[in-house]
């Protein structure tokens, strides 16, 4: 079984980035971005104030607030955890005032498009879903999966974890393949950190690893540095590790145009896990 700290590491990272591919030409890229993200967050939120009844207009903050928070802010917090905890304390707690910014937008969007969502969802009552509201439902686990990360598993957001998975069994019900396998690297994800006790976890976990490799057709890269991160870390498989890292750091990231911003990202982070790998191996 995944230790339950593992949770705490790169839940739902990878759900993130493999989203960054449909949305590549008004997110990361540039440097740039770092400074105008959380400027547009406010440009969003005059949005919402001005048609707050526009259920695109919360969906479309709420992928920037997220993507800008797990690339960026996310990622820097990690990097310095063990340099300067202090500014990485800073990063996540930044972070998580946006994802909470972001799971309400989508509790908001949500309850526009089908009444009493939330009261539903908590009760896990049948909804009437549709392949709109896919992108609905993903941003939403995506939210919750980021305060649960961001905030290092305080229990008030750790009390979504039965929702993310409810988010993601509805939306899989009615398309599974859904943008290169997204919902598969979801579900990956959270059988990797599943503090349930589940015996199943590991197993359903890599189930939903080699779904979401043929529907990426073998070019997600994040999927292999999450895999490497979330399991053989948590098995002290530094061996698995070692091939996990150097599969992601050999593929082409050019070979899917629309992944390539996400593939990116994802090499960085095994490059940088290389680095640790000391830290992260007792043996």
């Amino acid at each position: 079984m995944i230790k339950k700290q593992q949770l705490y590491v790169s839940i739902f990272a990878i759900l993130i980035l493999n989203a960054c591919s449909a949305n590549r030409d008004r997110i990361f890229g540039a440097d740039i971005i770092e400074y105008t993200i959380p400027l547009t967050a406010k440009n969003e939120a005059k949005k919402i104030k001005r048609d707050s009844y526009n259920s695109e207009v919360y969906l479309d903050a709420s992928e920037k607030l997220v993507q800008y928070s797990y690339a960026i802010l996310m990622d820097k917090a990690d990097r310095l955890m063990y340099a300067d905890y202090y500014t990485a304390r800073e990063y996540y707690g930044e972070a998580l005032e946006l994802f909470v910014t972001s799971k309400d937008y989508m509790l908001t969007a949500l309850s526009l498009r089908h009444p009493n969502f939330d009261s539903r969802m908590m009760k896990k009552e049948e909804v009437s879903f549709t392949s709109r509201d896919i992108p609905y439902l993903y941003w939403l686990s995506g939210s919750m999966a980021g305060c649960i990360s961001a905030s290092k598993g305080d229990p008030q957001y750790l009390i979504d974890l039965s929702n993310i998975r409810w988010l993601l069994e509805n939306a899989l019900m009615i398309e599974p393949g859904w943008n290169k396998g997204s919902l598969y690297s979801a579900m990956m994800s959270f059988y990797l950190n599943d503090p349930s006790g589940d015996k199943d976890s590991e197993k359903k976990a890599l189930e939903y690893f080699e779904l979401a490799d043929r529907a990426a057709n073998g070019n997600n890269i994040g999927i292999y540095v999450t895999l490497a991160e979330s399991f053989a870390v948590a098995k002290q498989d530094k061996e698995y590790f070692l091939e996990l890292i150097n599969k992601a750091l050999s593929m082409d990231v050019n070979a899917d145009k629309e992944m390539k911003q996400a593939n990116l990202l994802s090499k960085l982070r095994g490059k940088w896990l290389l680095t640790r790998i000391d830290d992260l191996f007792y043996m």
